[in-house]
């Protein structure tokens, strides 16, 4: 596996990309994130549940040589057994007089993308079937057109990648796929993002509601905000930002608009202690 290193060579005025990040951390990440879409290998994105995977995903695919070619996707948490056999285990069809086994995620990623997100939430068995689908799917569907195979970039969490590394199934990916690993940091180790991303998130949210084109967020709200850690990354900011956008009523979201988890400290203290 190769590894994207998070040092180097910084432009700072390239473009944010990557969530219009203002970090040097993430503008290093989207330097090399821009080549490793130009190559056609096999990518890993690790980090948080919320920091961003799939947004990085289909960056990759936009800015790929497969942009014109089809992006599907795959949620491997709580995944319904039938849903993943449709999915990734072959199905025999007569056609003819020949019997052919066919792979349907395959065949409609076929010259595209597939990005299956949080791979490591599978138990080890369906991680093997997907593997196996996709190398011998792959050989089977695509062999006369090598280049017609989807493009695999698969997604896990920190927690999944320790739990992983030096297992016979992590074996079995470094030897099926060879992919080039990215790590995505949490937003919490990038704190200099999160001001460019309310605004950003603020104005996507404003055009959800006909009333709430002015939407916009106070002071001590941004401060709150700023001072958080953001457990959930991305996701729980966005979250808690169209939530301060209803209570609101689409006008000026407060502190007090924030999910309570923000503004609840402990211990409680009565004035009587």
């Amino acid at each position: 596996m190769e590894y994207l290193s998070l040092t180097g060579n910084k432009n700072n005025g390239i473009s944010s990309g990557l969530a219009h990040s203002s970090s040097v951390l993430m503008q290093d990440i989207y330097e090399k994130t821009l080549t490793v879409a130009k190559l056609e290998k096999h990518v890993m994105l690790i980090g948080e549940m919320g920091v961003g995977k799939k947004h990085v995903a289909r960056f990759i695919h936009n800015e790929g040589s497969r942009k014109n070619e089809p992006f599907h996707s795959f949620y491997c948490v709580d995944v319904d057994e039938a849903q993943f056999k449709d999915a990734f285990c072959e199905h025999v069809f007569i056609e003819g007089n020949h019997i052919n086994l066919k792979y349907d995620l395959l065949e409609k990623s076929s010259k595209g993308v597939l990005f299956i997100d949080q791979f490591g939430e599978l138990d080890i068995s369906m991680m093997y079937s997907v593997l196996d689908s996709y190398r011998i799917g792959c050989h089977q569907l695509f062999r006369y057109n090598t280049s017609a195979a989807p493009r695999l970039i698969i997604s896990i969490s920190q927690e999944s990648y320790k739990k992983l590394i030096g297992t016979e199934v992590w074996d079995y990916i470094l030897q099926t796929l060879n992919p080039i690993s990215i790590m995505l940091p949490p937003l919490r180790e990038r704190k200099e993002d999160i001001f460019y991303l309310i605004n950003d998130f603020i104005s996507e949210i404003s055009q959800t509601e006909a009333t709430w084109e002015n939407l916009n967020i106070s002071d001590e709200a941004m401060n709150k905000c700023m001072a958080y850690a953001w457990p959930g990354n991305i996701r729980q900011l966005k979250n808690a930002l169209t939530q301060g956008a209803v209570l609101s009523c689409g006008k000026t979201i407060q502190s007090h608009h924030l999910p309570f988890s923000m503004n609840w400290k402990l211990p409680y203290r009565s004035d009587s202690e």
